[in-house]
């Protein structure tokens, strides 16, 4: 009886550690990022002005209802539109309901990829760039972000591959299109580059990043 009770014993607890194991497995990640990275613009044909209409009012009515209290821009397009970041209003350790919902309203827009590239990415706060008095003579250098035809993520984003950089002073930053005919399939390279603006005097210095001189094409 006793061997009995010992035997019950053992299956009850390995099944209670069996069904710890599984609620910690299977718990939902609870979301502390507290900003947004972002970039919309054309690939060289004429960007969808829907869709960067729908991106400003988001972020227009974010900032109306104090859902975010920081926008940073990092750079505008030649194409038309621009690169940046938000954050999220300071409420507590997660972002806000109202955050949430902000960042499911820009997941939602799908420009046409044929003329318009939108990107977006988490990021824990915003990055601060370089303030812009005296400001030496600058120059852009540009890098691929690796994104791929028909995956679902956008590349390497622009404050990721910006770390790359060191200790270059950075004045500005956008992704843009390399202006080229690619062919169409999944997989192949999108044609998107990471531009960033730095001195003149800093370019051999990021040439061994492997980085290059950026001019519009």
């Amino acid at each position: 009886m006793k061997t009995k009770i010992l035997f019950l014993a053992t299956i009850l607890a390995t099944q209670i550690t069996f069904a710890d194991e599984i609620a910690t497995t299977t718990s939902v990640k609870v979301e502390t990022r507290r900003a947004v990275e972002m970039s919309i613009g054309g690939t060289g044909y004429a960007m969808d002005r829907a869709s960067y209409k729908r991106v400003r009012k988001a972020i227009g009515d974010a900032v109306t209802n104090d859902v975010i209290d920081k926008f940073v821009i990092y750079g505008y397009g030649k194409e038309g539109g621009f690169s940046g970041c938000v954050e999220a209003r300071n409420l507590g350790e997660s972002p806000s309901k109202a955050f949430e919902k902000f960042v499911k309203q820009l997941n939602a827009i799908k420009p046409p990829k044929k003329t318009t590239f939108y990107s977006i990415n988490r990021l824990e706060t915003c990055p601060s760039l370089t303030p812009q008095a005296n400001k030496p003579k600058t120059v852009f250098v540009a890098k691929s972000d690796q994104s791929k035809q028909c995956e679902a993520t956008s590349g390497v984003s622009l404050s990721e591959m910006e770390k790359e950089l060191a200790d270059v002073n950075v004045y500005s930053s956008e992704k843009k299109a390399d202006g080229l005919m690619h062919i169409t399939l999944c997989g192949a390279e999108t044609g998107m580059f990471n531009v960033y603006e730095i001195a003149e005097t800093d370019v051999q210095k990021v040439k061994d990043f492997g980085f290059v001189e950026w001019t519009e094409k």
